[in-house]
């Protein structure tokens, strides 16, 4: 009788710590299930042998935590609005180098929309190259761009300029702006700029780019000071956020 009960106390060991497939024959886990799952009550996660897991509370998510011996629950914020949007992407660029302006004045005209970039008018703000990509058609592409427009050798009269943000080397959006003053008068520039619903590609490319419109025989300095008696690079640098905000629909 005691050599029955060793060999079924060993049987029942062996099968305590055997892996079980549910339609599979040989389970990689300790529970391997070769289809739906179907789950009536909470799933727990985190438990021991005396204390319950942790089912989450309403509006988390599960989450397969890298860092933690077990997974567990994220709170999730999705904006209210078109389609509950998400962010996808976010990124920062920056640039020290900038773009001088002398000379004769540039072209005062109006911009068009998908204007092609011309680097003979518009100068390239280096730092602020950048890609993104759109995987769904419901989105909204939001561009912060900010940058310092410094003027100096012509006395008090103005000078003005204009600058954009151009996506595949076609301009989205454009912001004119004039700086007042004596020599070395700045100003801080900002242009914010929303794209909804371009088509679903990869690596889109964008950049900030400027051009001089009215310079009155002075000299202008956008993104780079000019007269560094009032301004630094530091101060000057050009600054782009790129944003993609995407629908989970």
């Amino acid at each position: 009788m005691q050599k029955i009960f060793i060999v079924l106390l060993s049987l029942f060991s062996a099968y305590a710590n055997a892996q079980v497939g549910i339609k599979i024959a040989n389970p990689v886990g300790a529970l391997d299930i070769n289809g739906d799952l179907n789950i009536r009550g909470p799933l727990r996660t985190g438990g021991t042998n005396t204390v319950k897991g942790n089912p989450g509370v309403a509006g988390t998510i599960f989450h397969n935590n890298s860092s933690l011996l077990e997974n567990d629950w994220k709170e999730i914020k999705i904006a209210d609005g078109q389609g509950s949007m998400s962010m996808f992407f976010v990124n920062t660029r920056s640039d020290q180098n900038g773009a001088v302006f002398d000379g004769a004045s540039g072209s005062t005209n109006p911009y068009a929309e998908n204007l092609a970039l011309d680097t003979n008018v518009w100068t390239v703000l280096q730092g602020t190259q950048d890609t993104f990509s759109v995987s769904n058609n419901m989105n909204k592409i939001v561009f912060t761009f900010q940058t310092v427009a410094q003027k100096t050798e012509n006395g008090s009269a103005s000078i003005s300029f204009a600058c954009g943000i151009f996506v595949d080397d076609k301009l989205k959006a454009v912001r004119t702006d004039v700086v007042l003053g004596t020599d070395g008068s700045y100003k801080i520039f900002n242009l914010n700029a929303t794209l909804i619903n371009i088509p679903p590609k990869n690596n889109y490319s964008v950049k900030a780019a400027c051009t001089k419109r009215n310079l009155n025989s002075g000299k202008l300095g956008i993104g780079i000071p000019v007269n560094d008696d009032f301004l630094n690079k530091t101060m000057a640098q050009s600054i782009l956020t790129t944003s993609v905000l995407q629908s989970y629909q």
